[in-house]
């Protein structure tokens, strides 16, 4: 069985996607470091990860800090408080981010989350052949202007 982080629609101190990114986070620092992982992106170059960390005025250095040596509501809980966030505009960007992204159909359908059929089928195809290999060639590419 493949790993996979929790569903994109996940919440934590009122931000979507923010234990997707957590647990993406303790992947790369479990299996040493590579920002892309069993076919994950994790971090400032990953789309929505950037999104959630520039909503968060942080970075992914900070949060894999953090998360070496703190829970994910510890962890959150500090990254909210330090970005200066409300619990409102967490809440706003949430709904916001979700809109924006179609509720993370995407992953939700590659991830078996969705019901079986052909709609699901049809967009984990979309999703694995054509939108991923774009992200991964402008993940690796900005991964090393990062260097």
């Amino acid at each position: 069985m493949r790993w996979t982080p929790r569903s994109g629609l996940d919440t934590i101190e009122d931000v979507v996607w923010l234990p997707r990114l957590f647990d993406k986070g303790r992947r790369v620092e479990q299996l040493g470091g590579d920002r892309l992982t069993d076919g994950y992106c994790y971090g400032d170059n990953d789309f929505i990860d950037g999104k959630v960390l520039r909503f968060l005025h942080t970075d992914d250095v900070t949060v894999s800090s953090l998360l070496r040596g703190h829970s994910d509501a510890e962890a959150a809980r500090i990254i909210v408080e330090r970005s200066g966030r409300t619990p409102e505009e967490c809440r706003q960007f949430s709904q916001q981010l979700k809109r924006s992204l179609n509720s993370f159909v995407f992953m939700e359908a590659d991830e078996g989350r969705l019901q079986p059929g052909f709609k699901t089928i049809a967009t984990r195809f979309f999703h694995n052949n054509v939108l991923m290999p774009i992200f991964y060639t402008k993940f690796r590419r900005d991964e090393r202007k990062r260097g």
